[in-house]
């Protein structure tokens, strides 16, 4: 059985497609279980300062290749979308 990841990204600026606000992060097993102030969670879970930073759960991808072959393929999304 393997041991949990557990982090906790703290007193970051949350933002999200239709809003942001101070807030911490919760992820278990690459996972966001939780988003909210003050957040109980486990001991021994790995914490990160995120004080004066933007936290974007999920991550955005700003490279793309719209309209443009590359190795071989091209991408799903054009100019369009």
């Amino acid at each position: 059985m393997t041991t949990p990841s557990r982090i906790l990204i703290k007193g970051g600026k949350v933002v999200n497609e239709d809003f942001s606000e101070m807030a911490d992060v919760y992820i278990e097993d690459g996972v966001i279980s939780a988003v909210g102030s003050d957040l109980q969670v486990a001991s021994g879970t790995r914490v990160i300062d995120a004080t004066d930073r933007l936290v974007l759960p999920g991550g955005i991808d700003t490279h793309t290749h719209m309209e443009l072959s590359f190795m071989g393929t091209t991408a799903v999304d054009d100019f369009h979308t």
